[in-house]
């Protein structure tokens, strides 16, 4: 370890911070407040960044007509890649502002920094969800891997009384076929007393497939069709006193494949889209008919532990320590596996199997949160282990080595009132990575198998700061400005899998992205709005490409820079009648090694514009009505907007719409899914144009459900 960087930090930190130390006092909760951009609470109206925070009714009414949560963040958070239909990689989705975003559950990251799967969406059950904070634009602030922002779920807390039930059933199906058919339930139950308060919740989903708007059935592998899911998340929190609490709380999702509808026949390059044939439960392209072995399900169980610690009345100010344990753990379905060994015996054959991952991470997060005379000050330390492996099922050497993260971050975050209408906020974290990978042989499947790769300790340490002002013009209004730098790493396996180098030295490397934004907010009448730029840069940053000599994925570096305006627009048409507007435009350019000039980044990592509109009207005693609009729009490869990867992104209109009725017993739902069933293909599989991936999206859907609290 670089001790003497890494005692500057923890130095540097205290020393900011020492004035926390004489004077401790609890925030002010009567305002709107969040807790994500500085990892305290904090006005809304003081946050120098674009925030979007998604309460829990309002996530309810669009999870109501969706079947995944990511769909339900495109709809709702500006800047957000349209979503990839169910896809459980979540490509394109995943990021804000043309860069990867971070999704935290309670504060813990859900990323996987050795391989970026992208199924981290996939970690959330919606029923346990109370809000979800969303920060658009990198931050440090949490650590690695928010380069293009922050999304953070805050999951249930319990109440204190008598025990009280929630029940939800539902069912959703297309017009096409049968197996579209789908249903869901969930029971909750919640109670205690005001020592100790509990809640527990269990869920059971099972899905069908879908058919696009012309009927025809789409594929499966690697979606959210014909799969079931079981959950189970739960809380207990004791209050020791009216100061001192401890808090545990789980989550643990299952999601396993029950059937298996493989792409055939697509031609992205042509433009032909992929077609479905049912290949059997467990089984990939080109194994239907293998009798070597067996099919296996594809399995992802994602888990989430944590318990916190909270002392409002500790000596130097708030006192806030939470330990956790984070693990997913998947089998791929079988698929064919050359063996490229040199002296193996089955040198040359293709054997039938799957591989397996095992990610786990655990660790600690410290914060104090302190008022003195000139700032409110947030300070304290990150400390996280990780670990990667990724055995086979057919015996082969594993398809990369085992390897080990430790991570350790001390910072301090600051809120300066300047001046009676403005406030300043600022903070510094130093960010110290070391990756551990013992001696290993390249992998049977690899074209250098057998290669002997040398291990080693790479690290990497970064000191990364933020400074940002809100400005009160009015009492209603607001101006901001900001910069804010992020860093993660890059997807270190990818390059030493492969073996490419004789060592791992240098494996390791910072994607550092420096973000500016500037802003405006306020309320005027009944209405609210916010509009914004950004603009961020990094000297080293990361593409996906698809090697087609090799047979996979690499990661292109060069600099890259994105920019782009986000609008907000809501007001009250009537008491009882709200509508809500966003408007995301964004591009980007990179320039590749020995080019003079910048090349216009491609559709999988910059967004087309994105339009949405929804509207809430309540009536009261004839039910509640929302409708919700999307319009997500072209990229001209005429313009050379897509000159990455070479393909134009065409638009497309989508409308969703829900009502609510109160039954004497419980509320009844009806949600209609793309109502006016139109055919069309997300942007990302438009931009990507992989054969196996390249079909269109889903027709109409319908869904219905009842719930009754008790």
């Amino acid at each position: 370890m670089k001790i003497s960087n890494l005692s500057l930090a923890i130095g540097s930190v205290l020393a900011l911070a020492a004035p926390a130390l004489y004077a401790a006092e609890t925030a002010n909760t009567d305002e709107t407040m969040v807790v994500t951009a500085s990892r305290s609470q904090q006005k809304l109206s003081d946050v120098p960044r674009s925030v979007t925070v998604i309460e829990k009714e309002q996530l309810s009414r669009v999870m109501d007509q969706s079947r995944n949560i990511n769909e339900a963040l495109s709809m709702l958070v500006p800047g957000m890649g349209t979503s990839v239909h169910g896809n459980l990689s979540s490509k394109g989705q995943n990021q804000i502002r043309g860069r990867r975003v971070l999704l935290m559950i309670d504060g813990v990251s859900q990323n996987n920094s050795f391989l970026d799967f992208g199924q981290e969406l996939s970690s959330i059950d919606p029923q346990n969800v109370e809000r979800i904070e969303v920060i658009r634009g990198g931050s440090a602030v949490y650590g690695l891997g928010a380069q293009g922002g922050i999304i953070n779920v805050i999951t249930k807390r319990p109440e204190a009384g008598e025990t009280q039930y929630r029940t939800k059933v539902g069912t959703n199906f297309q017009e096409f076929g049968s197996d579209s058919l789908s249903w869901n339930v969930y029971q909750e139950a919640q109670g205690g007393n005001d020592t100790d308060q509990w809640r527990i919740g269990l869920g059971y989903d099972q899905r069908g497939g879908s058919y696009d708007a012309s009927g025809h059935r789409l594929p499966s592998i690697n979606n959210a069709d014909d799969m079931d899911n079981i959950n189970i998340n739960g809380v207990w929190n004791r209050d020791f006193d009216a100061e001192r609490s401890l808090t545990f709380n789980f989550g643990v999702r299952h999601l396993e494949d029950n059937d298996g509808w493989c792409a055939t026949g697509g031609n992205g390059v042509e433009g032909k889209p992929a077609e479905a044939v049912h290949c059997g439960a467990g089984y990939g392209n080109n194994v239907v008919g293998k009798t070597t072995v067996g099919p296996n399900n594809v399995k992802r169980t994602f888990s989430n532990y944590q318990l916190r610690y909270q002392d409002i009345g500790f000596a130097w100010g708030m006192l806030d320590v939470t330990g956790y344990l984070m693990t997913q753990d998947t089998e791929t379905y079988t698929f064919g596996m050359k063996d490229k060994l040199p002296g193996s015996p089955t040198q040359g054959q293709t054997l039938y199997g799957h591989n397996s991952t095992d990610f786990d991470r655990y660790g600690m997060k410290l914060n104090i949160s302190s008022m003195v005379s000139w700032a409110d000050i947030t300070w304290g330390m990150d400390v996280e282990q990780q670990s990667f492996k990724q055995p086979n099922s057919v015996g082969y050497y594993n398809n990369t080595p085992d390897v080990e993260q430790f991570a350790i971050a001390p910072f301090s975050q600051f809120a300066s009132q300047v001046t009676d209408n403005t406030t300043l906020s600022y903070g510094v974290r130093y960010e110290y990575v070391r990756l551990g990978v013992d001696d290993f042989i390249v992998g049977n499947t690899h074209n250098n198998a057998g290669k002997a790769v040398k291990g080693g300790n790479p690290d990497i340490s970064e000191f990364l700061i933020n400074v940002g002002a809100t400005h009160y013009l009015t009492d209603n209004h607001q101006v901001f400005a900001s910069f804010a730098q992020g860093m993660s790493t890059n997807e270190a396996l990818r390059a030493i899998r492969a073996g490419d180098s004789d060592n791992v030295e240098g494996a390791i490397q910072p994607i550092k992205t420096d973000n500016y934004e500037v802003g405006f907010r306020g309320v005027v009448g009944l209405a609210d709005y916010s509009l914004a730029g950004f603009y961020s840069s990094s000297d080293l940053g990361s593409t996906l490409n698809y090697d087609e000599t090799n047979n996979r994925l690499e990661s292109t570096r060069a600099p890259e820079r994105v920019w782009g305006v986000e609008a907000t627009l809501g007001f009250d048409i009537l008491p009882n009648l709200r509508n809500d507007n966003t408007v995301s435009w964004q591009e980007g350019e990179r320039k590749l090694d020995g080019d003079n000039y910048w090349q216009p980044l491609d559709g999988t990592r910059i967004a087309p514009i994105k339009v949405t509109s929804s509207f809430i009207y309540d009536t009261q005693d004839y039910g509640r009505y929302n409708l919700n609009m999307l319009y997500s729009g072209a990229r001209d490869k005429s313009d050379e907007i897509t000159d990455g990867a070479g393909y134009a992104v065409q638009s497309f209109f989508l409308m969703n719409m829900g009502a609510y009725y109160d039954l004497p017993v419980g509320t009844i739902n009806v949600a209609l899914e793309n109502l006016l069933n139109d055919k069309y293909m997300t942007p990302y599989a438009q931009a990507e144009r992989n054969n196996s991936r390249y079909y269109f999206a889903p027709g109409r859907r319908i869904y219905l459900g009842y719930e009754v609290k008790y």
